[in-house]
């Protein structure tokens, strides 16, 4: 970690949209304190048997606690469900469960990994910061550590963008071919918000974020464009087949 301070203190790391995004939604609670010194705290193995928790693991869960625990903060969404707009909000909680936290060496992979509040949702997977930096989850409560994004910061940047085009026009995913997107004017990478399985690339009037799914049966790349103004707008209808 570059900074002992939080994140909503010190959020020079974060582009300019990031920053303003957790200005306006972002907030701090009360995080989750470990109850006892770190030092006893105990993780899984491989084999499955209770160790005490290493170095590596201890620092990057410190570093966690410094930075993000207690941060807070809402993502707006948009897409197109069956023809119609749907809109909806997420909450993101960045705690762990202090002495409750559970946490596995990785087998797949050199480290470790802790699980952490994450996506306020129901849902059959766990939310895990890996002791590399990455972020990541095990999709149904017990297959291998997947990785999501690279870094806690990667998936801020990636959920301000993703509340900066709730307000405009969500398009039906396979609007447009790979070969139309790659036509579209001022299309530009946002490397601070993409990574291997996910991207974002963005212009003054469209926004394209393709990323893989997790399904293990059938995994595919999806592709979500939005558009803002009749400038937009006008691009994307002229490029559909």
């Amino acid at each position: 970690m570059k900074s002992s301070m939080h994140l909503l203190e010190d959020p020079s790391e974060l582009s300019p949209r990031a920053r303003d995004f957790l200005h306006r939604t972002g907030r701090r609670e009360r995080p989750v304190r470990f109850g006892l010194p770190m030092e006893l705290w105990q993780v899984h193995d491989h084999a499955g048997k209770l160790v005490p928790a290493p170095l590596e693991l201890l620092i990057r869960c410190e570093g966690f606690e410094q930075k993000f625990a207690g941060l807070r903060y809402e993502v707006r969404r948009s897409r197109v469900v069956a023809g119609e707009r749907y809109e909806s909000v997420r909450r993101w909680e960045y705690d762990h469960l202090g002495m409750k936290t559970r946490a596995w060496q990785d087998p797949g992979r050199d480290g470790w990994y802790f699980a952490w509040t994450g996506e306020r949702v129901s849902k059959p997977c766990r939310d895990l910061i890996h002791t590399d930096g990455s972020v990541g989850t095990d999709v149904d409560g017990s297959s291998p550590y997947l990785p999501v994004a690279p870094s806690l910061l990667h998936l801020i940047e990636s959920h301000a963008l993703t509340d900066t085009v709730a307000t405009w026009k969500p398009w039906p995913v396979g609007t447009l071919a790979t070969a139309a997107i790659a036509l579209l004017d001022g299309l530009v990478e946002v490397p601070h918000a993409s990574w291997s399985s996910s991207r974002w690339r963005l212009s003054d009037a469209v926004a394209v974020m393709d990323h893989d799914t997790w399904d293990r049966e059938n995994p595919r790349r999806l592709t979500h464009i939005w558009s803002r103004g009749e400038a937009g707008h006008r691009q994307v209808r002229a490029l559909m087949n």
